[in-house]
C-alpha cells in the first residue's frame, strides 16, 4: 500500500468523505487510471507495428538470400498478425464505458481479461520471433560459404540473448502489473457490492 499511490488515494478519499463520494471517487480514479495504461499499451503495440512493418518488408524485399528473405517476410507476417490480434483483443474496450456500478464491473472485469490475453499473446510473438530470427541467424552464420568471426558470432547470439531477456523481463513486469491490477480491482469491487 504505501508504494501504491492509486491505493493512498482511495484510502484517503475513502477515510475523509461519505461511503458514496468515496465509491465515486475510486471508481472515477481506478477507471481513469486503467484507461490510461489500455490506451498507452495499444499506441506501443502500434508504434512497434508502424516502425518495424516497413523496415521488415524493406529488407524481405532487398534481401539477396532465400532465408533471409523468408524470415524478413514471416517477421512481417508475425507483426501484422500481432497488430490484428491486438487490435482484435482490444475492440470496444477502449471507447466503453460505465453508467452504473454494475457497468463497471462487468467492463472492468472484460479490461482485465483482454490485458490478460495480450499478455498470453504477448509470449506466443516473442517465440514465434525468437524461432525465426535463430534461423536466420544460423542460416547468416553457417549457412553461406562466407566467413564469419568469433566477434560476429558471439554478437549475434549476443543479441538475440539480450533481445529475447528483454522481451522476457518485459512480459513478466507486465505479468506482475496486471495481477496487482486484479488485486485493486477485487479490493474495489468488494468495497462497492
Amino acid at each position: 500500500m504505501e508504494n501504491d499511490p492509486e491505493l493512498k488515494a482511495w484510502a484517503s478519499d475513502w477515510q475523509s468523505g461519505s461511503e458514496r463520494e468515496s465509491s465515486v471517487e475510486a471508481i472515477r480514479l481506478y477507471a481513469h487510471g486503467r484507461n490510461r495504461f489500455m490506451w498507452k499499451w495499444v499506441l506501443a503495440e502500434l508504434s512497434v507495428g508502424v516502425v518495424a512493418l516497413p523496415l521488415l518488408v524493406y529488407m524481405s524485399w532487398m534481401a539477396t538470400d532465400a532465408v533471409e528473405r523468408w524470415a524478413m517476410a514471416l517477421l512481417a507476417l508475425i507483426t501484422i498478425a500481432a497488430m490484428c490480434v491486438g487490435w482484435w483483443n482490444w475492440r470496444g474496450a477502449l471507447m466503453a464505458s460505465a453508467n452504473t456500478t454494475a457497468e463497471f464491473v462487468s467492463l472492468s472485469t472484460e479490461r482485465l481479461r483482454r490485458m490478460r490475453q495480450a499478455w498470453r499473446i504477448g509470449w506466443i510473438v516473442l517465440l514465434a520471433e525468437v524461432a525465426v530470427f535463430v534461423v536466420w541467424i544460423w542460416n547468416h552464420l553457417y549457412g553461406r560459404r562466407v566467413p564469419h568471426t568469433p566477434l560476429e558470432e558471439r554478437f549475434a547470439w549476443g543479441w538475440l540473448a539480450a533481445m529475447t531477456l528483454s522481451a522476457v523481463i518485459f512480459l513478466l513486469w507486465m505479468d506482475r502489473r496486471i495481477r496487482r491490477d486484479v488485486e485493486k480491482f477485487d479490493a474495489l469491487k468488494r468495497e462497492l457490492l
